[in-house]
């Protein structure tokens, strides 16, 4: 398992890094995870300031109409600001734990389990990556570690 998930990082890498396209390294990033942290959509936020601005994602009925919209770092009603404080990955069991998720941009998506995970390329944290489940408590630290490491693939590649 071990050696299939680093075969899969290093092919992962030289695909992110030949892709001319930042929006194409995004998708081919989180349609390579997928399969070892299973999510119902996924987007990549771009640390902007004090605000993380969606710059890409897969599995939004829509995506173009997300592109562009942003958080508020120390808005306490979204974990997203948490992963940009923590600077580690953060797993959410129960979204309803949050206001964002219950109204306005989350509202439809039936999002309940959250994961974020920051984009450090160093020193810096660029970004992060979001991985949403309709099921509760689906994610899990296994889920986390992994999805670190492809993390540390699309921070290596990051253009947005």
């Amino acid at each position: 398992m071990v050696e299939e998930l680093d075969r899969v990082l290093r092919h992962t890498s030289a695909a992110a890094a030949a892709v001319g396209d930042p929006a194409g390294a995004i998708r081919l990033v989180l349609r390579e995870m997928h399969p070892h942290v299973p999510f119902d959509s996924a987007s990549v936020q771009e640390r902007r300031g004090s605000k993380l601005v969606i710059v890409g994602g897969i599995g939004f009925e829509d995506v173009d109409v997300l592109l562009g919209e942003s958080f508020e770092i120390e808005n306490a009603d979204t974990p997203n600001g948490e992963v940009v404080h923590r600077r580690r990955p953060m797993i959410v069991s129960d979204t309803q734990k949050y206001r964002s998720f219950r109204r306005g941009l989350h509202v439809g998506h039936g999002i309940r389990s959250w994961l974020g995970i920051p984009l450090i390329r160093d020193p810096e944290l660029v970004g992060i990556i979001t991985l949403d489940k309709a099921e509760p408590d689906f994610y899990q630290a296994h889920h986390a570690r992994i999805a670190e490491s492809f993390a540390a693939v699309l921070a290596a590649n990051f253009k947005a």
